[in-house]
């Protein structure tokens, strides 16, 4: 009587043990924990060792962050040189620019130079006729002729005052053409009237007057050979 008084407490507690492990088993898993015991039962595997694979959800953000950043910098390389030739471009118009600037200078300056030379031609030759027609009141041509008409019938002048008269009208004669010479070597070979003061390139003559170079295709010494300015 007492034997089975004492296996009866122990055949509760295996009576209330059991149904909770063979209900809930290793790790929530249906099963009894003696068939595990015995090697009947094999436990599936836990979700947390399970083996899958990689999630790509960590890696996405940064491939697409690292293409954004990709295109960004390869927008700025197009812009710089977008900015590249264009600058390019406006450094060589303002070289064109300063060239032509310089070059416009130049003809400034080259033709102011011309005009104070043409200036300085023109009072030289003024100075020089000026001088011939004193010379020639000074030579007395004027008062030859005179002479010469008072006399009225030339067949009346003893002859050694003809002769005398010749020798000084052929000196006047002379000096007469010289200065013809010397103002029509200084008049423009076109007009005549005015004198040559004009430079001509690139044959560097000066045989026309401004009005005359400036209407002129051609140098009139140099034919065939356009004039420019």
């Amino acid at each position: 009587m007492a034997c089975y008084s004492q296996a009866l407490p122990r055949r509760r507690l295996s009576l209330a043990l059991s149904p909770r492990l063979e209900c809930n088993g290793l790790n929530g898993v249906p099963g009894s924990i003696w068939d595990f015991v015995s090697g009947s039962f094999s436990p599936s595997p836990t979700p947390i060792l399970s083996a899958g694979p990689p999630s790509s959800s960590g890696s996405s953000p940064n491939g697409a962050e690292l293409a954004r950043v990709r295109r960004q910098l390869d927008e700025a390389k197009r812009k710089i040189r977008q900015w590249e030739e264009s600058w390019q471009q406006v450094k060589q118009v303002c070289d064109a620019w300063q060239r032509e600037a310089q070059e416009a200078k130049e003809r400034a300056r080259v033709a102011d130079c011309d005009r104070q030379l043409a200036l300085q031609k023109k009072e030289e030759v003024e100075a020089q006729v000026k001088q011939l027609q004193e010379e020639l009141e000074g030579l007395g041509v004027a008062s030859t002729l005179r002479g010469l008409r008072c006399c009225g019938d030339i067949g009346t002048i003893p002859l050694p005052k003809l002769h005398s008269l010749q020798s000084q009208l052929r000196l006047d004669l002379e000096a007469v053409d010289g200065v013809i010479f010397q103002l029509r070597a200084k008049q423009c070979v076109a007009c005549r009237e005015r004198a040559h003061s004009a430079v001509l390139r690139p044959c560097q003559h000066r045989v026309l007057c401004e009005p005359c170079a400036a209407a002129a295709p051609e140098c009139p010494y140099c034919k065939g050979q356009p004039l420019r300015w």
